[in-house]
């Protein structure tokens, strides 16, 4: 007497195969594109919060470079936080560009440094930029 697995060829093994290495294929890259950063306000990020993504949008207060690193004071209706962006992830984007009073939204992991709450932007947009 056979089971249904004896009935199974190489061919549609192969087949079975393919489907579900798409479907894991197309489910990694779901997960990646909506369970990006999670938006957050800046009063509500503490210690707890090191090492997470989150995005914050937020006003430029103040900005400077050093050594090609940017560091940022952000603030929205709830508080500030300092974003450092350091030299390897601004190149290629429009960070040296940014001024105080753009608004922007940044992305980044949070840090802390010198007991202080920082972020660590992996990307700032600036939202008068197209």
């Amino acid at each position: 007497m056979y089971s249904s697995w004896d009935m199974i060829t190489d061919e549609k093994l192969a087949k079975i195969s393919l489907v579900l290495a798409v479907i894991g294929i197309i489910a990694i890259y779901l997960s990646i594109t909506l369970l990006g950063p999670e938006r957050l306000k800046i009063e509500s990020i503490d210690e707890k919060d090191s090492g997470r993504l989150v995005s914050v949008n937020g006003t430029i207060n103040s900005i400077s470079a050093s050594n090609g690193n940017i560091f940022i004071g952000l603030e929205d209706a709830t508080g500030n936080i300092t974003v450092v962006m350091f030299e390897r992830t601004a190149r290629g984007q429009k960070v040296y560009e940014l001024q105080e009073n753009d608004s922007v939204v940044v992305d980044g992991q949070v840090g802390i440094y010198k007991s202080e709450l920082e972020i660590i932007a992996s990307k700032i947009e600036n939202r008068k930029t197209p």
